[in-house]
């Protein structure tokens, strides 16, 4: 009698260890997925990468049943590729052993509208986390996850206090350095915050990313200047800034690459 209650309790004691195990690897699980700037994880990237093989099909399958569909998407992808020098102009993008790695947007999901979408190239073109996204409009967003053939990109509409972006604003007298905080999904504007200096800024003055923190980044256009807005205190100022990228309508998409160099 005493042998069996022994082995009740061991049977008991070993199926909470192992309850609490499981546990544990759960929320191991879970703060991982929840991490950005990362690789999908193993199982991640299969599903990531199956799911866009499948929606590429669907994809390629809507646009080349129509000729003339199919002849703007594959002079759209060859205007990508090859267009380098007046990207590099447009964008103010810097460095000479840059490669731009053209992609199509193969997921956007109506919940996360504005927060990501997922591209149909990942590390095997060495795209790594935290490199910019963008088109021949300006800066889309960042590079947060990736796989072998997919990667998702953050949305610059994500923006928010929690991740600022240091940006530049080039006035007529010098450079003017804030903080984009925010984005109106109302109004399509995009908000410079922690604006201290006393330089007028102008309507259609340029804001670039500073590239404090990456020099690969710096210049990239952001937006141009729309308004400016007094804070409560006047100590700072609000700067609101309209992109030229048209985030509802966003297809094709540049990741640019340093090459290694030889």
């Amino acid at each position: 009698m005493k042998k069996k209650l022994n082995r009740k309790i061991n049977d008991a004691k070993k199926n909470v260890i192992m309850v609490i195990v499981i546990f544990i690897f759960l929320i191991y699980i879970c703060l991982v997925l929840t991490v950005s700037n990362r690789r999908y994880l193993y199982i991640e990237s299969i599903f990531k990468t199956i799911s866009s093989n499948i929606n590429s099909f669907f994809i390629n399958r809507v646009y080349h049943s129509d000729p003339i569909s199919s002849n703007v998407i594959n002079s759209k992808i060859k205007y990508l590729e090859e267009e380098n020098n007046n990207l590099k102009e447009t964008l103010d993008l810097k460095g000479d052993n840059i490669n731009y790695v053209a992609s199509t947007v193969v997921n956007r999901n109506s919940k996360t509208w504005f927060d990501k979408i997922e591209i149909n190239q990942g590390y095997d073109k060495k795209i790594t986390a935290e490199l910019p996204v963008i088109n021949q409009n300006g800066l889309i967003g960042f590079i947060s996850k990736t796989g072998k053939k997919v990667s998702e990109v953050k949305l610059l509409t994500s923006i928010d206090k929690d991740s600022l972006i240091s940006v530049l604003i080039e006035t007529e007298n010098g450079l003017v350095s804030g903080f984009l905080s925010g984005y109106d999904k109302k109004t399509g504007l995009f908000k410079v915050s922690d604006v201290t200096s006393k330089l007028s800024i102008k309507q259609g003055d340029k804001v670039v990313l500073s590239g404090y923190d990456n020099e690969t980044l710096k210049g990239i256009y952001v937006g141009s200047v729309e308004k400016e807005e007094k804070t409560s205190f006047g100590l700072s100022k609000a700067i609101w800034v309209k992109s030229d990228v048209s985030f509802d309508d966003l297809m094709f998409v540049l990741v640019p690459v340093k090459e290694d160099e030889k």
